[in-house]
């Protein structure tokens, strides 16, 4: 299991308003400066993809937003500008009575590690990095692979 900063964990989620700055032209600069430090792990696992398990718990107050953040991210992965992104799924977890928790998980697949740096560098990513570290008060984030 793999622990990252939530810098991580905020450039998995993705942006909201993304779309608007993408809709007039106004793409954010690169975001290198934002980027985790993925050196550790391997270009792809056994299976020859790259998945990872994010859980998230919100700060309270700031679950709206985050979730607007994500389902921005998985509007824009679904237009298919991401070939590489091969699985993007956001889910809450919810209580004994289905009620929101503020705790979030994401299971996402790429063809590689260099997929998912592509994703984050994304204008959607980009916007994701710079917002949701305020809206993130823990994460954790697992390689994982098919067997």
């Amino acid at each position: 299991m793999f622990k990252f900063s939530s810098l991580l964990l905020t450039a998995l989620l993705l942006v909201p308003t993304w779309a608007s700055s993408v809709a007039r032209g106004d793409y954010p600069q690169r975001c290198a400066d934002l980027l985790p430090d993925l050196s550790a792990l391997p270009n792809k696992t056994s299976s020859g993809k790259f998945m990872i398990i994010v859980n998230v718990q919100a700060v309270e107050g700031g679950e709206a937003r985050l979730e607007e953040l994500v389902e921005n991210i998985q509007a824009f992965v679904a237009t298919g500008a991401e070939p590489d992104t091969l699985t993007y799924r956001p889910v809450r977890v919810v209580d004994s009575n289905g009620n929101p928790t503020g705790a979030y998980v994401n299971i996402e697949e790429y063809t590689a590690k260099s997929a998912l740096v592509s994703h984050f560098q994304s204008a959607a990513g980009c916007h994701f990095l710079r917002e949701s570290p305020a809206l993130i008060a823990s994460q954790t984030i697992t390689l994982v692979d098919e067997y």
